[in-house]
């Protein structure tokens, strides 16, 4: 794997590692499990790299891996006679989190589609306050704005934003109203 590539990985990791070890431990309840799991998942997909498609779901595609992983060691874990979970509950919470997961990918690509309908100067400012994490004031200063006219700007996008997911969801028979 190249650097530009290795860097991608990092990034995408670290920026879901929390979402993947919150899954893994929602279906292995002991933290040290969890960890190993965690492990040799981020290790199958640090090997597996070159088979993700950069601009995809990453987490989706690493709660794969998570899935199997989970699997795999409850397997292992019934071939020693320790029960973690009865079978049916287990695939009952499995059918849960996974009808989530396609929930929170629904409401991923609705933001996302709806961000692609804003001109480019409001989606750079939503994205540097929300995905970069800056300051209203540090966007003010590159925008030459005023923190007060940052504050509006953004609070005018984000009802815009909000109008649309929730046109989407209405369509889509998701939200009442």
């Amino acid at each position: 794997m190249d650097n530009k590539n290795n860097k991608l990985f990092l990034k995408l990791l670290l920026e879901n590692q929390s979402r993947i070890h919150a899954y893994i431990l929602s279906l292995v309840p002991n933290y040290a499990d969890a960890d190993d799991i965690l492990q040799t998942v981020s290790e199958l997909m640090w090997s597996r790299f070159d088979q993700f498609e950069p601009g995809t779901n990453f987490l989706g595609w690493a709660l794969r891996y998570a899935h199997f992983e989970v699997l795999a060691f409850r397997k292992k874990k019934a071939k020693l006679r320790e029960v973690i979970f009865d079978t049916p509950i287990f695939e009952q919470m499995l059918a849960i989190l996974e009808d989530e997961m396609h929930t929170m990918d629904f409401r991923n690509g609705v933001l996302e589609d709806c961000m692609s309908k804003l001109d480019a100067r409001n989606r750079e400012i939503i994205k540097m306050r929300y995905s970069q994490d800056l300051s209203p004031k540090e966007i003010s200063r590159q925008f030459g704005l005023t923190i007060h006219g940052i504050y509006k700007l953004l609070s005018r996008v984000q009802g815009r934003l909000l109008e649309c997911i929730e046109r989407v969801g209405r369509k889509e028979g998701l939200t009442h109203g």
